[in-house]
C-alpha cells in the first residue's frame, strides 16, 4: 500500500470539508446532480472517445498501481544478479536453468541465456520488452491526463449551460440563484477532478511507469554482463550505479552476498 497517494487523498477531502464547513453553507448545498451529470459522464465520454476501448478500460484498472507500494526492490534485485552471476561463473550457464525466478521479466532474460542465444540477441530482445512495456504503461498516464484536459471543459460547459438558463428566467427572481450555483458547481467539478484526481494519479503512474523501466534496465545489464562472462565483482560494481550514492553496498556486501550461495 502506497501510504502517498492515501495521506493525499485524505488531505484533499480534508481540504474540501474544511474549507466548505468554515464557509457557512452546508455541505449538501455544494452537492449538485445536473453538474455532476455533465462534469462527470460528458468527461468520461470524451476520454473514451480518444483512445480505443481495450486500452482505455485497462488504463483505468491499472490506475490501481498508484496506490500499490513498489513493486521490485532495487538492491535485493542487484543481490539476485549478483548471486546469478556468481553461479553461472562458477558453473556454466547452463547452471542458472536450475533457478526459480519470481518476475517474468528476469525469467526471460535467464532463459536467453540459458538457450545460448548471442549478446546482441539478448540485448536487442529486452531492449524491446523494456520499450513496449514502457510504452504500454504509458497509455495509462495518457489517458488520466486526457482526463485533466476534458475535466476543466466540461466544467465550462455545464457553466454555460447554468448561465444559459439563467437568462432565459431572469423575470424570476428565486431561479437565478440555483441556475447560478449549478453554473459555479460545475466548474468547481472539473478543476476538482483534474487537480486533485486525475493529475496526480498521472504523475504518480508516470513514477510507477520510472520504477518499472530502472528494474528492468538494470535486470538487462546484468544479463548482459552475465553472457559476456565479467566477473560478479564488475558486475555488482556497474549495478550500484542505480543505487543512491549514500545506499551503495561495500566489497564487504558484495563478500556477504557471494557467501550465501
Amino acid at each position: 500500500m502506497d501510504k502517498g497517494s492515501f495521506i493525499g487523498i485524505f488531505l484533499i477531502v480534508l481540504a474540501i470539508i474544511g474549507g466548505v464547513s468554515t464557509g457557512g453553507e452546508p455541505l449538501l448545498s455544494y452537492i449538485s446532480l445536473p453538474s455532476i451529470f455533465v462534469v462527470v459522464i460528458g468527461t468520461f465520454g470524451a476520454a473514451m472517445m480518444s483512445f480505443r476501448p481495450g486500452p482505455f478500460f485497462s488504463a483505468l484498472v491499472h490506475t490501481a498501481h498508484a496506490f500499490k507500494d513498489k513493486v521490485h526492490d532495487i538492491d535485493e534485485t542487484i543481490d539476485t544478479c549478483i548471486r546469478l552471476a556468481d553461479k553461472s561463473r562458477r558453473n556454466g550457464l547452463l547452471a542458472l536453468e536450475d533457478e526459480s525466478y519470481q518476475d517474468p521479466f528476469v525469467e526471460k532474460a535467464m532463459e536467453m541465456l540459458v538457450d545460448g542465444d548471442d549478446i546482441e540477441t539478448v540485448e536487442g530482445l529486452l531492449n524491446k520488452e523494456i520499450y513496449l512495456t514502457r510504452e504500454r504503461n504509458q497509455v495509462s498516464v495518457k489517458v488520466l491526463t486526457t482526463f485533466s484536459e476534458f475535466a476543466p471543459a466540461m466544467g465550462m460547459v455545464g457553466t454555460l449551460i447554468g448561465l444559459v438558463a439563467m437568462l432565459q428566467n431572469m423575470e424570476d427572481p428565486k431561479t437565478i440563484g440555483p441556475s447560478m450555483a449549478i453554473a459555479l458547481l460545475t466548474t468547481l467539478y472539473g478543476a476538482l477532478i483534474a487537480n486533485g484526481i486525475t493529475t496526480p494519479l498521472a504523475k504518480k503512474m508516470t513514477a510507477r511507469s520510472n520504477e518499472i523501466l530502472l528494474y528492468q534496465t538494470l535486470v538487462k545489464d546484468a544479463a548482459v554482463r552475465i553472457a559476456k562472462g565479467e566477473s560478479p565483482k564488475a558486475t555488482f560494481d556497474f549495478l550500484q550505479t542505480y543505487v543512491e550514492s549514500h545506499r551503495r553496498k561495500t566489497a564487504e556486501d558484495f563478500k556477504a552476498i557471494i557467501a550465501k550461495q
